[in-house]
């Protein structure tokens, strides 16, 4: 490699200057941030959904999170929004920082989801956290599609308190060319919504939109059994992708923390096509990341 291209190389792999712009609570547990960039990063203003990227604090070290707003979504140019559960050392200092704390931001690394296809009539299935990756993939097919295109939104948390993204959540339901599914685990009073897990409810929603394709993102155990059910419902695996979640060291592939099988999850994916996934055992096995 001739010099400039390693000075180029290098360069990508150093943090942008950012700042903590706003925090907003979502659960007990749970915050969204939005950063912002000065100036604005051209690449991570085209990110995907789906893309993550890696976060750093000064003494904290640094961890991997994926986007939870785009501005291909409606986003403002030069903001990089993750909402995070409090879960570790760098996340519970997170917690502690305040608006106008500076942050290093790499990325945006991997693959997203499919962003063409908007007129196809589509389910999204989300546990948890997992909807913050989904919410610009959602509200992107929303933006884009033909008037009238079908669009199916499954969420499930375990209480009622815990669900996150209400905002979003409450946008959604009033639209009346989107099925809005929430269900919750551990129903408390005045809760009138579905009960139990998301699978159970997989058929329906699908069903209801007639969806030819799917996103999801959760917990991996989750994950295994959601794919399984849209497959049951007649969704072909190449029509249905999956984030998967692993301990994303370096974002580049280079330490091996997150190998699946023969493919990186930081390079490769982190979202993969179901078809991709059956052909690798290790895919919805062991292997949650770490407490960041």
């Amino acid at each position: 490699m001739n010099p400039v291209a390693a000075c180029a190389e290098f360069a990508a792999t150093l943090p942008h200057a950012a700042r903590i712009a706003s925090i907003h609570d979502e659960a007990e547990d749970t915050r969204t941030f939005v950063l912002r960039l000065a100036p604005p990063v051209p690449a991570l203003d085209a990110a995907c959904p789906g893309q993550f990227v890696m976060l750093s604090l000064l003494g904290y070290g640094e961890a991997a999170f994926t986007l939870a707003h785009l501005p291909r979504a409606g986003a403002a140019s030069g903001t990089v929004t993750l909402t995070v559960r409090r879960v570790g050392a760098l996340t519970r200092a997170l917690f502690a920082c305040e608006v106008g704390r500076p942050a290093g931001v790499r990325g945006p690394f991997g693959r997203g989801f499919p962003v063409d296809g908007a007129d196809r009539p589509t389910i999204y299935v989300a546990g948890g956290c997992g909807l913050a990756p989904l919410r610009s993939a959602i509200d992107g097919q929303l933006r884009m599609r033909p008037a009238g295109t079908p669009v199916a939104v499954l969420y499930g948390a375990r209480t009622p308190q815990s669900r996150i993204l209400r905002a979003s959540l409450a946008d959604w339901r009033a639209r009346p060319d989107v099925a809005l599914f929430e269900t919750v685990e551990d129903a408390a009073p005045g809760w009138r919504g579905r009960t139990g897990v998301v699978t159970g409810h997989v058929a329906e929603a699908v069903a209801t939109v007639r969806a030819e394709r799917a996103a999801l993102c959760g917990p991996p155990g989750m994950l295994r059994e959601a794919a399984a059910a849209l497959g049951a419902a007649g969704l072909p695996p190449d029509a249905i992708h999956v984030a998967l979640e692993r301990y994303m060291k370096c974002g580049t592939g280079l330490c091996g923390h997150c190998y699946v099988n023969d493919r990186y999850v930081c390079r490769d994916g982190p979202v993969f096509s179901y078809a991709e996934l059956l052909a690798r055992p290790d895919a919805f096995g062991a292997g949650e990341a770490p407490r960041a």
